[in-house]
């Protein structure tokens, strides 16, 4: 399938992430659920994907939402560009301090904003808390 623009490829919760000299990611624990009252510092890695001649500037922008609501860490990343759909932008984003205080879904919400920051791009994942 070819896309025509930027569209995520992967995104994950982890407890960090290292690149060697030859671009190589290490990821390390990744998360698919949390223990209530468990705080640390987390990494988010995404990998974004161009689409067609894009020579446009991008931002990311990175939320873990409360299932109360509250925005309990938030971070960005940019400005990056993905020339096309060969190219692809590995970021990766510590957030401190995040307290899953409640058991329940939390969302990671993730959004790709063109340079005039009108969103082109949004996702949403569950994160289980238990």
């Amino acid at each position: 399938m070819e896309h025509t623009e930027p569209y995520l490829q992967a995104a994950l919760l982890c407890e960090g992430v290292t690149t060697d000299e030859k671009g190589r990611h290490n990821i390390y624990n990744e998360f698919s659920q949390c223990t209530m009252g468990y705080s640390q510092p987390f990494t988010v890695l995404t990998i974004w994907r161009g689409g067609n001649n894009d020579d446009h500037s991008y931002t990311e922008q990175t939320e873990i939402v409360a299932p109360d609501g509250r925005v309990v860490a938030s971070g960005e990343n940019g400005p990056f560009s993905l020339q096309d759909s060969t190219y692809r932008q590995v970021n990766s984003i510590m957030l401190e301090s995040v307290d899953f205080n409640a058991d329940g879904n939390y969302e990671l919400r993730i959004r790709l904003n063109d340079a005039d920051n009108a969103v082109i791009y949004e996702h949403t994942d569950i994160i289980s808390v238990i």
